[in-house]
């Protein structure tokens, strides 16, 4: 039987450099402003009340601009609610957006030489893996894993 849901896939390694301990990298993760802010198309957010059920789980309403022409012909706004629950080894954020889609994202600060040469950048013996599992209508999934792996490169 033919489905127009899909689900999509992406893993990303970025070694970190030297000069920043697994502490900071962590602590960078666990700090959510940050984190939402590094999202090139915000335009605004505000926090939520936690889940009753998973009292160290964070929500936020994120309010993303979206860009549907070239050169601001035809923009607009998308909000969507997020999910962000720190890990001792990082955080697990997950997105419940418009049209059904479900992105659940696990940035994790591993170390360097458990990950068999995979991987970029820096120079020390911590990395950053972020998976990304995106599930949605088989046309907005492929839409956010293009701009998902804009972000991430």
């Amino acid at each position: 039987m033919f489905s127009l849901t899909s689900t999509a896939t992406l893993h990303h390694v970025t070694h970190i450099p030297a000069a920043i301990p697994k502490s900071r990298a962590i602590a960078c993760l666990h700090n959510h402003d940050l984190l939402i802010r590094l999202d090139p198309e915000l335009a605004h957010y505000e926090a939520l009340p936690s889940p009753p059920n998973a009292p160290n789980t964070k929500r936020y309403k994120v309010t993303d601009n979206m860009h549907t022409l070239p050169k601001g012909l035809w923009d607009t706004t998308v909000t969507f609610e997020a999910e962000m629950t720190n890990t001792d080894d990082g955080i697990e954020w997950v997105i419940r957006a418009p049209l059904g889609l479900v992105q659940q994202t696990t940035w994790r600060i591993v170390k360097r030489d458990s990950l068999d040469g995979e991987g970029v950048g820096g120079d020390g013996e911590w990395s950053l893996v972020e998976d990304v599992e995106i599930k949605a209508n088989r046309l907005v999934t492929g839409t956010v894993k293009k701009g998902e792996g804009k972000e991430v490169e």
